[in-house]
Order: C-alpha cells, then sequence, then structure tokens
C-alpha cells in the first residue's frame, strides 16, 4: 500500500466519524425542544419537537375553528386553512420553520407557531 492510499483511507475515516458526530449534536439540538402554539396570547398546545421521517399532523382550536401544523424531519409547518378564516393564508405560505429564531403568524386569527428549546425563554414570560 503506498502512502498516498493509506492518506486516502484516514481521510475517508476522519470525514465519517465528524459526519456521525455532526448527526448525533443535530439529534441533541432537537432533544429538548418543543412547538408552541399561542392563540391569542394564551399557550394552547406544547408539542415536542421530534426529528422522523413519517409526517404528523396536530390539531389545535382557535376561536370555534380548528388549525392543523405538520411536523416531519424536526421542521414544522402551518397547513393551509380556509379563505374565510384566514382569507391572504400568509401563514401556510410561510412554509416549514426548523429553528428557535422563526415563526409562523396568522395574524387574522391571532396564531403564533414557534420552536423553543430549553434555554429559551417561554412564551408566557415574553407576553
Amino acid at each position: 500500500m503506498k502512502k498516498l492510499e493509506k492518506l486516502l483511507i484516514i481521510g475517508v475515516l476522519l470525514i465519517s466519524v465528524v459526519s456521525l458526530g455532526a448527526m448525533a449534536l443535530a439529534k441533541t439540538e432537537y432533544q429538548d425542544a418543543n412547538i408552541v402554539i399561542v392563540v391569542e396570547n394564551e399557550v394552547e398546545q406544547r408539542i415536542p419537537l421530534e426529528v422522523q421521517e413519517q409526517s404528523q399532523t396536530y390539531e389545535f382550536k382557535f376561536r370555534d375553528k380548528t388549525g392543523f401544523i405538520e411536523v416531519k424531519n424536526g421542521r414544522v409547518r402551518m397547513q393551509e386553512m380556509d379563505k374565510e378564516i384566514c382569507p391572504k393564508g400568509i401563514c401556510s405560505d410561510t412554509g416549514w420553520i426548523d429553528s428557535t429564531n422563526q415563526a409562523i403568524v396568522c395574524l387574522p386569527n391571532k396564531i403564533i407557531v414557534t420552536i423553543q428549546g430549553m434555554d429559551d425563554y417561554s412564551r408566557e414570560e415574553i407576553l
């Protein structure tokens, strides 16, 4: 085996180890995270954020209506509502969020969907 081949093998092994470490850190990042749904300044629901390939749908109540969010691969999005409930549909057009500095906001219905980790301030302290 030549010296160049040995260096190539060592390089591939190092890249593999670093990739595995990055994946492990990504999983722990979401381990303590929650999806928080706030309706009219009240926490309606907290849902643990899980990283899984299968999509899960959760429902929440607001003003005698029902809204839905979809969770997949550590991301969350608002599903489209009837135009009578949410005329412009900006909340569903926001798309997927996956970090604590992002939010989905539905102004007509006073709904805010965020991702919060254990280190973040609770929504009650902010309001």
